[in-house]
């Protein structure tokens, strides 16, 4: 019989979690838990989501999607600090084996060059797990991963990077196929999994020339004097819904890509062209 499994997108609704530089943790963990179920879904795994919208879960209903149920909980996070703390960790019960939660920080960290910070338990008090997603998860093997700190720039914008972000999502999926038995094979293009609806893009990416783009994204979204990721070209942010009239073009910046746009004052500027945070309108 194989083994079922559940993605925990960690927080959500009234609980967004950590936040850093315009993002909300919940936001990331949704994103990626959407991905990595949907692909998981293509791979043939049995798997299931704890949520699958914006949501709020008290930890009582959280765990009640997960006790006993399957027999594998990956649990989705980022951290955050004091802005100097980085790279990525995983966390696992004290009665389980570390070798899984190596595992996964290891494949994570090679994806996205982040440094592995560490693989731990912790207790509450003698034998007892601290974190709830171990203590009253019951049979259900959990581990908690901390993809890096969401307040570090040097993380953030690693994440800020759609390809970066999607092979972490699927360094962990490649992990979890090992764990469960069952193969894995990448999609192509990559981030064609990464929109649970949609089996390709939609017509209107194929002509973005002179088209308006509007963010997506509930909260500021920044963009740039320049091709780049960096914190010294933010130029400004704009807010859900508001956007640049006229797209320029779609260029390679780093790993990722951004659209270079024009204003109603015929401003040039660049902007993410992350389908996660924008959409051509």
């Amino acid at each position: 019989m194989s083994k079922r499994l559940i993605i925990d997108a960690g927080h959500g609704g009234k609980d967004p979690g950590a936040s850093g530089f315009g993002v909300m943790e919940k936001a990331w963990t949704l994103r990626i838990s959407l991905y990595q179920y949907k692909r998981l879904k293509g791979l043939g795994a049995d798997v299931s989501l704890t949520r699958s919208g914006d949501m709020t879960l008290e930890p009582m209903q959280r765990v009640a999607r997960v006790k006993n149920q399957y027999d594998l909980c990956v649990s989705n996070h980022w951290n955050a600090f004091n802005g100097s703390a980085r790279g990525v960790e995983t966390i696992h019960s004290i009665h389980s084996k570390s070798a899984f939660a190596a595992d996964l920080v290891n494949r994570i960290a090679k994806a996205t060059d982040l440094p592995v910070r560490r693989v731990f338990t912790r207790e509450m008090r003698k034998g007892v797990d601290y974190y709830y997603m171990h203590r009253l998860t019951g049979k259900t093997e959990t581990v908690i991963i901390e993809y890096g700190f969401i307040d570090n720039k040097t993380d953030h914008d690693v994440y800020r990077q759609e390809a970066v972000f999607y092979e972490a999502a699927e360094a962990v999926i490649e992990g979890i196929c090992q764990k469960i038995g069952i193969g894995y094979a990448r999609p192509t293009p990559l981030n064609k999994a990464a929109v649970p609806v949609m089996k390709s893009k939609p017509a209107f990416e194929k002509c973005f020339v002179n088209r308006r783009v509007e963010s997506i994204y509930d909260g500021k979204l920044r963009f740039y004097i320049k091709p780049s990721w960096e914190d010294k070209d933010v130029f400004g942010h704009v807010l859900l819904g508001q956007g640049f009239p006229t797209v320029l073009e779609k260029i390679k910046v780093g790993r990722g890509e951004q659209y270079r746009v024009k204003n109603s004052k015929g401003r040039v500027f660049y902007i993410t062209a992350s389908q996660a945070f924008v959409r051509l309108v």
